[in-house]
């Protein structure tokens, strides 16, 4: 469909050119526009002969011509993404209680949000028009989620409306080089073993360019009320996961293979260098976050110490069970440094989701509050992934209504810890 324009921004070049909310963008130097990448793909030229429709249904053809201190100016209508046509017996939307916000429901498998944000995305509800898309634009990289290259056992986990083979998918889109980070959700019982060997090997395919591949465990919650019945990772099947994993990082190609860091946690083993993540390919998916936030607290350490400096506050570290190891080591380090004050941690256990689930951007107001043992003068320090960009937990509380609930100050941080925020209030 065409692309309705939303608004225009002031003394834009579209403004000049009498461009008006509610019209519609058709095409543009002849290329049809159904979207925002299309129309950042093709108005980039100098000069755009551009075909609308106003708002009465009238045609108007526009000649623009770019000028380096002025953008464009048109700014689409909120772009509809496309959902999932499958019914992964894992999906963990599926496994959600009610209530929760709105946008958590959705089951996105856009390619375009792929490429733009990193989703990943399953290849099954691709058209030939979207695969001759992908290479005439150069759409790359995608993030795609295989689980497994065995196209039987692929569709009786994914039951998909459309069954593919993604390994032909993938061969066909690596002709026109496109890149791909891929992922691999494993499941005891399934897609484990030696069906988890078999899919890495066929990743490590070198017709195939897939960059990275992540093998992440399966994420249950206590909501699977009327699903299949799954089991989930034990340490030893989280060990015997490892020793796939490394066999393979062995080969010459296979250091493109990163295991996720629940794995090392629930191993219990210790979480790999820096050599082992490269340049982190997978973080987007969790990968490598326990290692890098290691690294980057010490990077960072004088300026985020000088920020709890500031304020005469004791604080009261909050982290995931995964998560425990790493933090119980930096506030050891940040105690020695802070003698003037108490610095202490506590663990959040999972008891919304369940005891299975173990990672920080899972844990919600609720379990904080319901848990929470800090004195009254306790700053309460939580990781920022708890909360969504408009400042919403899971469960959908705001910043201030945790803090106002709290009735104490909060120290938002980056896992990454590259940036930090102090939300204070007079509670007295």
């Amino acid at each position: 469909m065409p692309l309705r324009i939303r608004s225009v921004e002031p003394k834009s070049l579209a403004a000049e050119a009498e461009i008006a909310p509610g019209d519609t963008l058709i095409r543009v130097n002849g290329e049809a526009i159904r979207d925002f990448l299309d129309l950042e793909f093709y108005a980039s030229d100098f000069k755009l002969d551009l075909e609308l429709d106003d708002r009465l249904g009238n045609l108007k053809e526009i000649t623009i011509y770019r000028e380096n201190s002025k953008p464009l100016g048109i700014i689409p209508e909120d772009y509809s993404l496309r959902t999932c046509n499958n019914h992964c017996i894992f999906c963990f939307i599926d496994q959600m209680p009610s209530g929760m916000r709105k946008t958590l429901y959705t089951k996105d498998d856009d390619f375009i949000f792929s490429f733009v944000y990193g989703n990943y995305i399953t290849l099954s509800n691709l058209s030939e028009e979207d695969l001759t898309r992908i290479c005439d634009q150069h759409i790359s990289p995608l993030y795609v989620s295989i689980h497994t290259t065995n196209v039987e056992l692929r569709q009786k986990m994914m039951r998909s409306a459309k069954a593919i083979n993604p390994i032909q998918i993938l061969r066909r889109l690596s002709k026109c080089d496109i890149a791909f980070h891929s992922q691999i959700v494993c499941v005891p019982g399934y897609n484990d073993k030696d069906e988890l060997k078999n899919s890495i090997m066929d990743l490590m395919d070198s017709k195939l360019n897939v960059k990275s591949i992540g093998v992440v465990p399966v994420g249950l919650t206590k909501y699977r009320h009327k699903l299949c019945k799954l089991d989930s990772f034990t340490p030893q099947n989280a060990r015997d996961t490892l020793a796939i994993i490394d066999e393979l990082r062995a080969l010459e190609t296979g250091k493109r293979i990163f295991a996720a860091d629940e794995f090392f946690v629930l191993a219990d083993v210790s979480i790999p260098s820096e050599e082992y993540y490269a340049d982190y390919p997978q973080l987007e998916n969790g990968i490598g976050m326990l290692r890098l936030g290691e690294r980057n607290f010490h990077l960072y350490k004088r300026s985020f110490l000088r920020e709890l400096r500031k304020t005469d506050n004791d604080y009261h570290f909050l982290c995931s069970t995964s998560a425990q190891k790493l933090i119980q080591r930096l506030v050891k380090v940040m105690s020695n440094r802070l003698r003037d004050r108490k610095i202490s941690l506590q663990v959040i256990r999972n008891e919304f989701f369940g005891g299975q689930v173990s990672v920080a951007g899972l844990i919600t107001a609720q379990d904080i509050l319901s848990q929470v043992q800090a004195s009254k003068h306790s700053c309460i320090v939580v990781p920022s992934c708890i909360f969504n960009h408009e400042g919403y937990t899971l469960d959908n509380m705001s910043l201030e209504e945790l803090k106002h609930n709290l009735r104490r100050d909060i120290l938002v941080v980056d896992p990454l810890w590259e940036d930090w925020q102090l939300y204070s209030e007079d509670f007295t």
